[in-house]
């Protein structure tokens, strides 16, 4: 089962017409626009709709209409209008009293596409999942660790790094936050973070434990992968050291990107990283000072698009087309555009409809 709530159900704000075509029309869901028969939809209608990268079930003969996109659902442009997504009637669904905002992404049998890159990125084999105490242990440890393939369980401390979509926020359009857009890198996303264990005894030093993780698992064996590179290339878990203070822990996140990462868009020779986020457990640090302070260690961020951006009055197309560019690092479409607000405390992603398009995503 996805953790992304995929599937959900809504209600059709808004009915529009496509210049030249008398069959379809252009429904707004939230902030996501998807091409509906005009015949089969009203505005105030309470819809299944289902967003892009979901994968319906194969054996379902109702789904049997998707064969030809092999079940998933896409990015596409047709007759000039962006449509992303799928809706479909209540019907669709077993009875029931059904609210809007229900996720029924289980009941729809719906799974998420996961790019080929990341499949690395899923929980081991059941039975496969050891604590990280148990990790620990002397002798068995690393028996255990290479029975797991290296992985446990990503810090519960630590918040993972997936952003909601501006069409599922379109509430932020109506607020007067300032925020800093920065380019959302494509690459894979790492958390390297550092958890005090212990005080230590009179000079002891205190104990301390430095995790690197992808985004989902925490790789405790160093490895090839682009994660263990940056974290030698960069000596993170030193950084660390040095910015936890009197913090119970401190995380880094980032874009790791690689020759071998989604297809190399911003052709490097070796594994390189850009940071995102400096946490600690009172939150975010901003993006503009974590730019600086991580910058003194030598570290890379993502490249800052626009400080004190106001979006308010805009709408989600407004946004949308603002992610679209080229990008800082290299000769191609940028993934989109991350924003977060002055304070660092909210945040939310807008992925460039040209980017999806582009690279069939």
């Amino acid at each position: 089962m996805s953790e992304r709530k995929l599937a959900h159900i809504e209600k059709i704000d808004k009915i529009d017409p496509i210049e030249g075509k008398d069959r379809i029309v252009l429904a707004t869901v939230l902030g996501w626009t998807v091409i509906v028969q005009k015949s089969d939809y009203n505005v105030g209608d309470k819809v299944v709709f289902c967003e892009i990268d979901s994968i319906f079930p194969s054996d379902r003969p109702e789904f049997s209409f998707l064969e030809k996109s092999k079940y998933r659902i896409k990015t596409m442009k047709m007759a000039g209008v962006l449509s992303q997504g799928i809706c479909f009637p209540l019907s669709i669904l077993p009875e029931g009293n059904y609210k809007i905002g229900d996720d029924v992404t289980e009941l729809m049998g719906i799974t998420q596409y996961v790019r080929t890159m990341d499949k690395e990125d899923q929980p081991p084999e059941p039975g496969k999942k050891y604590p990280a105490w148990m990790l620990k242990l002397p002798f068995i440890g690393k028996r255990l660790m290479k029975s797991n393939k290296g992985y446990s369980e990503f810090p519960a401390f630590v918040p993972k790094t997936d952003e909601v979509r501006i069409q599922n926020a379109p509430q932020y359009l109506n607020t007067d936050i300032e925020w800093v857009a920065t380019e959302k890198v494509d690459g894979q996303s790492g958390t390297f973070a550092l958890e005090k264990t212990g005080k230590g005894f009179l000079r002891k030093k205190a104990k301390y434990d430095f995790a690197v993780c992808s985004r989902n698992l925490r790789k405790y064996v160093p490895d090839n992968s682009s994660y263990w590179y940056a974290a030698k290339k960069y000596d993170i878990e030193n950084v660390l050291r040095k910015l936890i203070g009197e913090n119970k822990w401190v995380a880094i996140q980032g874009e790791c990107i690689a020759p071998d990462v989604q297809g190399n868009k911003y052709k490097v020779s070796e594994p390189d990283l850009y940071c995102f986020n400096l946490i600690y457990p009172t939150g975010r640090v901003d993006s503009v000072k974590a730019k600086e302070i991580l910058g003194e260690y030598g570290l890379k961020f993502v490249p800052v698009i626009e400080t004190g951006k106001k979006l308010k009055g805009m709408s989600v197309g407004d946004v949308l087309a603002y992610s679209n560019g080229r990008s800082a690092l290299g000769d191609t479409p940028r993934e989109g555009i991350v924003f977060r607000s002055s304070d660092g405390q909210e945040s939310f992603k807008a992925v460039s409809p040209d980017f999806l398009i582009k690279y069939n995503e």
